[in-house]
This record gives structure tokens, sequence and C-alpha cells, in this order.
């Protein structure tokens, strides 16, 4: 039973883990990025601007950078940072 209810737990981590991935992505689409996935790093491109959205492992954002004509201008560990560039 305890192996069960241990599984399921980690089921519902990595669904969870899957959504905010997604729900970053949808929110990113909604502005018009365009999204391409590299293993574990989500490049997010419109016009000049890239934003990388950089995955720990399936349920941690790492980091994101964003970039404007191939330039890093800033790069953050928060994951409402790399939101807000994507928001705008």
């Amino acid at each position: 039973m305890n192996g069960k209810v241990g599984a399921l737990s980690t089921e519902t981590s990595e669904n969870t883990a899957t959504d905010v991935r997604e729900t970053l992505s949808e929110t990113a689409e909604q502005h018009g990025w365009r999204r391409t996935q590299r293993e574990r790093v989500d490049i997010y491109s419109r016009g000049i601007y890239q934003i990388h959205a950089i995955w720990r492992d399936s349920s941690t954002l790492n980091g994101g950078a964003h970039y404007e004509d191939s330039i890093l201008l800033t790069y953050t560990t928060e994951l409402p940072k790399t939101q807000g560039w994507l928001s705008r």
C-alpha cells in the first residue's frame, strides 16, 4: 500500500512540473512568442528577442536568460521573473 501512495505522489509531482512548464509555454504563446524545445531548455523567440527557460529537471526551473539581438541582457533563477519577460 505504501508503494502505491509513493507512486501516486511521484506522478502528481511530475504532472505538476509539466503543468508549470506547459503553463509558461501557453503564456508565452498568448503574447506572441515562438517556442523551440531543446532537451532541458525552452527557447522563446519574438523578433530580435529571445528568452531561454533552463530546466534543472522535469520539475524545477534552473534559470532564465533574456537576450536582445544575441546579447545577454540579464539572467535570473526566479520563475516569476522569467514569466514576467514572457508576459510582455
